[in-house]
């Protein structure tokens, strides 16, 4: 046993494994189930609101008249989030190529540009670590667990950096029912497949037995680009139901509409 109290995982075979149901629907030919981080195990929203107007705000100090088009990239206004912005969406790395290329846009070359949009955002976080101590998502932590203890295998995939993967997972004491967990800091970032590929290696496994779980479009686009068994949506993130559903085998709607049954 573990200390968290769930059976080792290859205690379990898996003739007697029991099925997972996603709002109600059955996924009985997989072997594990992938997590983003941001809005769907963790209420991030407000940190990266508070993060993208610090991020502006410090940016167009320096160079005055940026704000404005950072901000509405970010998706920033009228004190919310938009789904789709940069910081609903895209990777650490996007985010500072974006940032970079409206520096570059007054005439600052791209190398300085660039080190000018990765030196503010180092600020930033230094100002705002919360992201270090987000807890898991009310109901997020049983249900991880009931699928652990079913013998399934378990892996984070964030488009956020990988030590703020580590992070939460240290904090949330997530590592006992996780076989792997990480962020994207370069390269391919969803909806490219790349990176769930890479985290299907990491667990031994094809894409088409495993389910990837997801507050957005990109995670769900990914999946289908990917082959996986299953794109599940779910609604208490960054995006509402109507903006997944097109994507998605199914949207749930709270942590009981995700089931382990024999």
């Amino acid at each position: 046993m573990s200390f968290l109290g769930y059976p080792k995982r290859e205690q379990i075979s898996p003739q007697f494994m029991p099925t997972i149901l996603f709002n109600g629907i059955p996924f009985p030919d997989i072997s594990a189930v992938i997590w983003d981080k941001d809005g769907t195990l963790a209420d991030t929203v407000e940190y990266w609101r508070v993060v993208g107007h610090q991020r502006v705000r410090r940016l167009d100090a320096q160079i005055p008249g940026i704000g404005a088009p950072l901000q509405a990239a970010f998706g920033l206004s009228d004190g919310t989030l938009a789904p789709g912005g940069l910081l609903a969406v895209g990777s650490r790395y996007e985010n500072e190529i974006a940032a970079a290329a409206y520096i570059a846009e007054q005439g600052w070359d791209w190398r300085s540009a660039l080190k000018m949009a990765q030196d503010v955002f180092r600020q930033v976080e230094q100002e705002c670590p919360q992201i270090k101590t987000i807890p898991i998502h009310l109901g997020g932590r049983k249900t991880l667990g009931q699928i652990a203890q079913a013998g399934y295998k378990q892996a984070i995939l964030s488009a956020d950096l990988t030590v703020n993967v580590q992070a939460f997972v240290q904090h949330n004491e997530l590592h006992e029912l996780l076989d792997y967990h990480t962020g994207i800091d370069t390269g391919p970032t969803k909806p490219d497949p790349e990176p769930l590929y890479k985290v299907c290696t990491a667990l031994g496994l094809e894409p088409a037995e495993v389910v990837m779980v997801g507050d957005s479009p990109v995670d769900l686009e990914m999946a289908r680009r990917a082959g996986c068994a299953g794109a599940i949506g779910v609604s208490w993130g960054f995006h509402p139901s109507q903006g997944l559903a097109p994507l998605a085998d199914t949207v749930i709607t709270d942590w009981s509409q995700i089931q382990v049954v024999s």
